[in-house]
C-alpha cells in the first residue's frame, strides 16, 4: 500500500505544480522595440521561469539643426544706370575766336532744357587763359568754377564737374583771356 500511496501523491503532486507554474505561457512581442530580458526569479525548488517581454521605446536621434555657412558678401558697389537725358557724347555750347578780354556768355536756351552733368573747355588754336567759369542752372541756382589754367596745345582740355546730378543749363559765362589767334569751344555731356 505505500507504493499506490507514493504514486498517488506523485501525480497529485505534480498536477498541483503544473496548475500553479503552467509550462507554457503566451508572449505577446512589441515589434517595435527590441526585448529587455528580465532577470529570472529563482525560488527554491521551481524550475527558471520566462522572463516578461518588456516595452522599450526606441530613442530617435534629436535632428541636427546646424546654420547653413555662407561666405560673408562682398561689397561690389554697381553703377547706376545713365538717367534718359543723359548724353553719350559731347555737344558744343559755343566756342570764342577772337580776342576777348573778360567775360564771354554763352546761352544754352536752344537745347531746350536739356540736363548735363559736366562742362569741358577745348582749345582750338592758340592760347587761352581762363580764370573761372560761372554756370547758371535752368531753376536760377550758380555755380562758380575757379579754374585758373591755361588752354594750350600742352593742355588742350580743361574739364569740370557739375554739383549734383544731371542739370539743365541755361548759361554759361567764362572769364579770361585770349591771345591773338586763339580759340577755344565750350563743351557738355
Amino acid at each position: 500500500m505505500k507504493l499506490k500511496a507514493l504514486i498517488t501523491t506523485l501525480v497529485l503532486g505534480s498536477s498541483s505544480v503544473a496548475l500553479a507554474h503552467p509550462v507554457s505561457t503566451t508572449v505577446v512581442r512589441d515589434q517595435r522595440a527590441p526585448i529587455v530580458q528580465a532577470q529570472a526569479n529563482f525560488t527554491l525548488g521551481h524550475t527558471h521561469r520566462q522572463p516578461t517581454p518588456v516595452y522599450q521605446p526606441t530613442q530617435q536621434p534629436a535632428p541636427i539643426y546646424q546654420p547653413i555657412r555662407q561666405p560673408a558678401p562682398i561689397y561690389q558697389p554697381t553703377r547706376l544706370p545713365a538717367p534718359y537725358y543723359a548724353h553719350t557724347s559731347w555737344i558744343t555750347l559755343g566756342g570764342v575766336n577772337q580776342i576777348v578780354d573778360g567775360e564771354m556768355a554763352f546761352r544754352v536756351n536752344r537745347f531746350g532744357g536739356e540736363r548735363f552733368s559736366q562742362l569741358k573747355l577745348q582749345s582750338d588754336a592758340g592760347k587761352s587763359l581762363i580764370y573761372r567759369v560761372m554756370i547758371e542752372f535752368a531753376n536760377g541756382r550758380t555755380q562758380t568754377i575757379e579754374v585758373n589754367q591755361y588752354l594750350t596745345a600742352k593742355n588742350p582740355a580743361i574739364t569740370l564737374d557739375l554739383n549734383g546730378r544731371a542739370r539743365a543749363i541755361a548759361k554759361v559765362t567764362v572769364v579770361g583771356r585770349n591771345a591773338r589767334q586763339s580759340a577755344y569751344r565750350v563743351l557738355a555731356i
